[in-house]
């Protein structure tokens, strides 16, 4: 089948399937197939398709695989990174929590980066930051080798720890500690791109949502240095029920920080001696 006429067709499939930019796809999928970039597929509209390979990737985007699972990476923050299914895909939201972090003083630092994922929040500090010594940590071993190949390729340098938060890091302290932990209810409605397919491990904190700040609240202080700093990424309601949280258990809320959006999405909070306003 010829490029051009396979392209119509995926677009019109992938509108009924309810893709917000179904034309957008259906050329990144076809340039998946072909294995060229997306500009090759508007120059060579004549060119033939395998439309056996076309058709399975379509079918996969049609029963909502998130489209970064079948190509296998996705930007942040302006780098590529890999992508599996073991790993949360990596989203513009959390760049509002990397812009916290590189608004502190540029000095060394010792950082930990808690569900590291992807690697993406570790990676990009590590790139931004080189004077910080980066640790990242995530329950999940396949995670972390799909973070671990990703410092590679990018030329960081990371040490990363199979951790369940701190039960590997037994007296470690740090000067800044960064998470986009799971905060999602088990009762909230997600996307089927969502619910379906990411790591529920990376998704779910329990029925509230709260549950890791809560176990964060309890135990981040015993790990941080003087003077130090606990950022972390809230969904979409979250930050007021967030910060009182921590100052229920004695935290100092330092700041709320919105997106682009305005929506409130980072908490900054230091233990009571140590805040910083």
């Amino acid at each position: 089948m010829r490029l051009a006429t396979w392209l119509r067709s995926a677009e019109h499939r992938l509108a009924l399937t309810g893709v917000e930019s179904p034309r957008l796809e259906a050329q990144l999928l076809a340039a998946h197939v072909l294995g060229v970039d997306r500009a090759w597929t508007f120059a060579h509209p004549e060119h033939d398709l395998n439309e056996l390979a076309a058709e399975a990737i379509l079918q996969r985007r049609e029963r909502h695989e998130p489209l970064a699972y079948i190509l296998g990476r996705r930007e942040f923050y302006g780098r590529e990174y890999r992508v599996t299914p073991a790993v949360l895909i990596p989203r513009q939201d959390t760049e509002t929590l990397i812009d916290a972090a590189l608004a502190i003083p540029n000095e060394r630092r010792r950082v930990l980066d808690i569900g590291t994922g992807s690697g993406a929040i570790a990676i990009t500090l590590n790139w931004e930051r080189p004077a910080w010594d980066m640790v990242a940590i995530d329950v999940s071993t396949a995670a972390l080798r799909v973070a671990m190949e990703n410092a590679y390729h990018l030329g960081a340098e990371i040490t990363f720890l199979e951790s369940d938060r701190f039960s590997a890091l037994a007296g470690e302290r740090f000067d800044l500690i960064v998470t986009n932990p799971p905060y999602i209810g088990f009762g909230e409605t997600l996307m089927p791109e969502v619910a379906d397919y990411e790591p529920s491990l990376a998704l779910f904190s329990g029925e509230t949502g709260l549950e890791f700040y809560a176990a964060l609240a309890a135990e981040a202080a015993d790990h941080l240095n003087p003077g130090g700093l606990l950022m972390m990424e809230v969904g979409h309601t979250q930050a007021a029920p967030v910060a009182q949280l921590f100052e229920d258990a004695g935290w100092h809320h330092e700041r709320t920080i919105a997106d682009l959006t305005g929506i409130d999405r980072v908490v900054v909070v230091s233990t009571p001696a140590l805040g910083l306003s």
